[in-house]
């Protein structure tokens, strides 16, 4: 951690796994607490960063299927790592398939990506 906030110092920005960058300036601030607020920011990119970036491929690859598959599904909401679907009844199984498989296969690393899938008739019971 030391070391991802001192390369940023250095270099002015730190990147996500897929290079998006993200600048820093706080971290050459002459304000002590600015400048820490700049690391725990240049600590935290890369892995939330990295992370929003395979949830961005995850939802590409959900919609591309739904889109081949000529489903009525549409992804309706995302928050952080999860993925709201609403679809017929009748898709359900489908959906449920895509999505695991899409999210699950968003990127390879040497840890698995799992994703578990639920399911509710409304928005306030899904969990």
């Amino acid at each position: 951690m030391e070391e991802i906030t001192k390369k940023a110092t250095e270099d002015g920005y730190v990147e996500t796994l897929f290079h998006r960058r993200r600048y820093i300036p706080e971290l050459k601030s002459s304000n002590y607490m600015v400048r820490q607020f700049g690391s725990r920011v240049a600590m935290n990119t890369p892995i939330q960063g990295t992370a929003a970036d395979i949830m961005k491929i995850a939802m590409i690859k959900v919609y591309q299927e739904l889109q081949k598959r000529n489903l009525q599904a549409k992804i309706v909401l995302q928050v952080h790592d999860e993925m709201m679907i609403e679809a017929p009844e009748a898709e359900k199984e489908q959906i449920k398939d895509i999505l695991k498989q899409s999210m699950e296969s968003a990127i390879s690393l040497k840890v698995p990506l799992i994703a578990d899938i639920g399911e509710a008739k409304n928005w306030y019971d899904c969990k």
